[in-house]
């Protein structure tokens, strides 16, 4: 494969990933705080740099810790063939720097709680560092989910110095990128999706304190809609997990019941059919769609964004 071209992935059976983006926050405003005219860039870069390098790490650390309160026995709530454990810790990856931002992914594989703990565990690692007083930076998060190979695709290419590289296109891609916008160090964003996930999820095997109560689901705070691009009708919930137990975050949590009935009566089918994705064990498509996906993809073989068409799954 020659630098600039592309091999997309044909795989008919699906999966269905969690992508949590970490961005510093003001990072414009500290860079400008930070520089002098007569000085290099040196002590900005050097506290940027620093912290980008050890997101991954911090996070890596604090989801084993997670998953470890929460999954204390070595055969804990199986997914297909491995635990809990191993599938939510080993599948985690940098997918790219963009600037001040990191973007991480992994596989999601269970329909226990999984997508409960990486949330857990990005609120965790934005805690760590927006709590260490010799930096002066503080963080931001934003977690949504994505499913694939139908409606969003997974390709390899290679780059001018033939190193290759693994990237992903979409509609919801494009929709967590956007939401990041919503992101504050207090406010850890999750998309609609995510939140139906969660939701629907089962129980914590032990409960943690949230605002002094004991609690066996994630709390989330939802606050009406905002407008996003390229969204249907332009809207979209927000929806957040709250970083700091204050007052407002008490009175922000909604009943998963009734966040997940209001999120079934705006996208039920939709969210349904995502959520299958998420049950253990490999799920393969309808041959329709892979007869779809390829011909779509050999028309359009030169650039991956040109796909004509955007498959979605039928209302049964």
């Amino acid at each position: 494969m020659a630098a600039g071209t592309f091999s997309i992935d044909r795989c008919p059976h699906s999966k269905q990933r969690i992508f949590l983006s970490v961005d510093v926050t003001d990072s414009t405003k500290i860079k400008s705080s930070l520089s002098q005219p007569d000085h290099t860039s040196d002590k900005w870069a050097k506290e940027f740099l620093n912290l980008l390098s050890r997101v991954y790490t911090v996070y890596k650390d604090k989801l084993y810790h997670v998953v470890n309160d929460h999954c204390p026995k070595i055969d804990c709530n199986k997914c297909g063939s491995r635990t809990i454990k191993e599938s939510t810790t080993s599948t985690v990856k940098v997918w790219k720097y963009i600037g001040d931002e990191v973007v991480l992914f992994a596989d999601l594989i269970c329909n226990e709680y999984q997508a409960s703990l990486h949330v857990l565990a990005m609120a965790e690692t934005i805690k760590h560092f927006n709590n260490m007083k010799k930096s002066t930076l503080q963080i931001k998060g934003t977690a949504w989910v994505a499913g694939f190979p139908v409606d969003n695709i997974e390709y390899t290419h290679l780059t001018t110095e033939n190193h290759e590289v693994n990237d992903f296109l979409g509609p919801l891609i494009d929709l967590g990128f956007r939401l990041t916008s919503f992101a504050t160090k207090e406010r850890l964003i999750i998309s609609a999706s995510l939140a139906f996930f969660i939701t629907k999820e089962s129980k914590f095997n032990k409960p943690f304190k949230y605002m002094k109560k004991e609690i066996y689901h994630l709390p989330l705070c939802f606050g009406g809609f905002r407008e996003v691009k390229g969204v249907k009708e332009g809207k979209h919930p927000l929806i957040w997990y709250s970083i700091n137990e204050t007052e407002e975050s008490e009175l922000c949590i909604v009943d998963h019941d009734k966040l997940q009935n209001f999120l079934i009566g705006k996208e039920g089918p939709f969210f349904e059919w995502l959520y299958e994705q998420f049950i253990p064990g490999t799920q393969e498509f309808d041959p329709y769609y892979i007869e779809e996906y390829d011909k779509a993809i050999k028309e359009h073989s030169e650039y991956p964004t040109s796909l004509p068409v955007v498959l979605t799954p039928p209302i049964k």
